[in-house]
C-alpha cells in the first residue's frame, strides 16, 4: 500500500507492523469486518491527516483490502498523508453514517461480527444505532480495549515524534522563563512562547498552562492577565505535539528567591519522583507506583489524586481519548509495558508541581524532556 505520498510521517515497515497487528486483533476477537471511526486511530492506522472534524470511517474486512470512507473535501489530504490507496468519498447530501454501514455490508454480504470502537469519541450513541440497524442480526464486538492497547504501546518511531515534541516544549520552555519578570502578565508569557512552539515544529500555538500566586491551584489553568508580582511562584506546564504525538513538560519558576519552606517541599517532591520514575519498568504496577511515591511526601500536602498518565497519538487537542485513557493512580492493575510514554507530574502543597515526559524501558524511565529539574529563580 503504497499511494502517491508527500507528507508521510512514518515508513512502511512502521505501517506494516500497525496492521499486522490490528489483523491479530480482528483474529481474535473473530469479527468479519471491523468499522473503525476514531481519528487517531485512523490517523495511526493510516497516516491521514485530514480535519478530523468530518466523519470518516475505514472499513477493514477481515479477509479483503481496507476502503476509507471520507468527506469529498478530503480527497488531497488522502492523497498526500494516507498509506492506503482505496478511498470513497461522500457529499455533503448524504448520510454518511449510513453509507458506511452500507458499504460494509457491500464489502461483507453477511454480517455477522461488527468490530467497532465503543469507546470513540466519535462513535456517538445516534451513530451507533444508526450502524446497528443497517446490519440486522449483526453483533457489535468492543475492539476499544485491544486497540487502545496497541496505541500505547509505541515503537521506537513513534518515541522519536514524542522526543521532537519534547524538543519543541522544551524550547517554548525557555523562551516563557525568559519572559518571567515581576509586572509582566501570564497572558504576555504565553505571547512570548507561542511563537518559538510553532518555530520548534510543534502542531499548534498552544502555550500551555501558565498560573502564578493565587492561581498556583488552578490544576489547567486558563490563560490569563494576572500581573506577576516579586515573590510569586510561577508554574509553567508546556504541552505540545508534534504530528500528533504529544511532550510534556512542568516547571516551576520563582520571581525573586523563594522561601526556604518552599524551596525545601520542591526539592522533595523533585526527589520523591525521580525515585518513581527509576521504577517504570515493565510490569511495574501504577497503583504500586502511585503507593510509592506518596508514601514519600506528607498525606496534607497532596493535590492531585494521580501522579501521571499515559501520553498518546491524537488529535490537536490536550488529553486523551477513552480509547487509550491510562493513568499512574490507585486502583490501576494493568502492567506497564516497554516503549509506554507517560507524563510523569507530581503536585503538592499550594500548587507546587514538577512533571516531564518519559518512556518505560528495562532501565526504568528515560527521560524524553531533558530540561533541567531544579527549581528556576529570576531576578
Amino acid at each position: 500500500m503504497t499511494g502517491p505520498i508527500a507528507r508521510r510521517v512514518f515508513t512502511d515497515q512502521e505501517f506494516a507492523r500497525r496492521w499486522q497487528s490490528l489483523r491479530r486483533i480482528l483474529t481474535d476477537h473473530q469479527v468479519d469486518l471491523a468499522v473503525l471511526v476514531d481519528a487517531d486511530t485512523i490517523y495511526y492506522l493510516t497516516g491521514f491527516a485530514g480535519s478530523g472534524s468530518a466523519f470518516q470511517a475505514l472499513l477493514v474486512p477481515m479477509d479483503n483490502e481496507p476502503v476509507h470512507l471520507l468527506r469529498y473535501t478530503e480527497e488531497l489530504s488522502f492523497l498526500s498523508t494516507s498509506w492506503l490507496d482505496v478511498p470513497a468519498f461522500y457529499n455533503d447530501w448524504d448520510n454518511p453514517v449510513v453509507l458506511a454501514a452500507r458499504l460494509a455490508r457491500k464489502l461483507v454480504p453477511r454480517l455477522r461480527r461488527v468490530g467497532i470502537e465503543k469507546a470513540s469519541y466519535h462513535l456517538a450513541a445516534r451513530r451507533y444505532e444508526q450502524l446497528m440497524a443497517e446490519w440486522p442480526g449483526a453483533l457489535g464486538v468492543d475492539l476499544s480495549d485491544a486497540i487502545g492497547w496497541l496505541r500505547l504501546v509505541k515503537s521506537p518511531e513513534e518515541i522519536e515524534q514524542h522526543r521532537q515534541a519534547a524538543i519543541a516544549v522544551q524550547r517554548g520552555l525557555e523562551t516563557g522563563v525568559a519572559a518571567v519578570r515581576a509586572g509582566v502578565r501570564e497572558r504576555e508569557i504565553a505571547a512570548a512562547l507561542a511563537g518559538t512552539l510553532v518555530r520548534a515544529g510543534a502542531d499548534t500555538l498552544f502555550p500551555g498552562t501558565i498560573v502564578s500566586g493565587e492561581r498556583l491551584r488552578d490544576v489547567d489553568g486558563r490563560l490569563g492577565d494576572r500581573t506577576l508580582q516579586h515573590g510569586d511562584l510561577v508554574r509553567m506546564e508546556m504541552t505540545n505535539s508534534v504530528n500528533r504525538y504529544w511532550a510534556r513538560l512542568t516547571r516551576m519558576v520563582s520571581v525573586g528567591p523563594p522561601s526556604a519552606e518552599m524551596a525545601e517541599l520542591y526539592e522533595q517532591v523533585r526527589l520523591a519522583q525521580e525515585e518513581q520514575i527509576a521504577r517504570l519498568v515493565p510490569g511495574a504496577i501504577p497503583s504500586e507506583l502511585d503507593a510509592f511515591v506518596r508514601s514519600k511526601l506528607p498525606i496534607g500536602l497532596w493535590t492531585m489524586q494521580l501522579s501521571g498518565y499515559a501520553l498518546a497519538c491524537h488529535e490537536c487537542r490536550i488529553g486523551w481519548s477513552e480509547l487509550d485513557r491510562f493513568w499512574i493512580v490507585r486502583d490501576e492493575y494493568r502492567p506497564l509495558a516497554a516503549g509506554m510514554v507517560f507524563h510523569m507530574v507530581l503536585t503538592a502543597g499550594p500548587g507546587l508541581s514538577v512533571g516531564d515526559t518519559v518512556v518505560v524501558t528495562e532501565q526504568g524511565g528515560r527521560y524524553l524532556t531533558t530540561y533541567p529539574r531544579d527549581l528556576i529563580v529570576v531576578e
